[in-house]
């Protein structure tokens, strides 16, 4: 498939998908900022010259695919190395890439609760409660069920003490 097939094909799927004249379209376009493709318009033009083209379009190479004559040179290079990426087209024409942050040091962990308390001795025993422990425990609970009507306060008292 020669350079101009390869163009007007792309171009063809631009002018349809945009509903717009072919002739219209150059290879200097910018596919966002002069033609008004959206992230997700961008992504739909790329399926179908995946499908036309018989290629396949990695992620990492998309940021690289930014005018119409990007695409066309991608695709170019896609069909003459048989279906294997171009490492000029995958690197974006854009910003460089920042270098990555460092990672913080295992050693500059704040210590956890578990490893500021000294682990406990084991007796063999258990701890004793205190009567304040076994008092509060004993406690009788407050009832939560609504009234039914014909029943006394006796009554509901001692129905409490015989379920205890």
């Amino acid at each position: 498939m020669t350079d101009t097939e390869v163009t007007s094909q792309i171009i063809q799927s631009l002018a349809t998908y945009l509903k717009r004249d072919p002739s219209s379209i150059t290879d200097s376009h910018h596919l966002r900022d002069d033609l008004g493709l959206d992230s997700v318009a961008i992504i739909e033009l790329l399926f179908e010259i995946e499908d036309r083209f018989k290629i396949q379009i990695p992620d990492q190479d998309l940021p690289g695919l930014s005018t119409v004559g990007s695409v066309a040179d991608y695709v170019r290079q896609r069909l003459i190395s048989g279906g294997s990426a171009p490492k000029a087209a995958a690197k974006p024409a854009a910003a460089p890439k920042k270098p990555a942050a460092p990672k913080k040091a295992a050693a500059a962990k704040k210590p956890t609760a578990a490893a500021k308390k000294p682990a406990a001795k084991k007796t063999g025993t258990a701890p004793k409660k205190s009567a304040t422990t076994s008092k509060k425990a004993a406690a009788p609970k407050k009832a939560t069920a609504p009234k039914k009507s014909g029943t006394s306060k006796k009554t509901t008292a001692a129905k409490k003490k015989a379920t205890r």
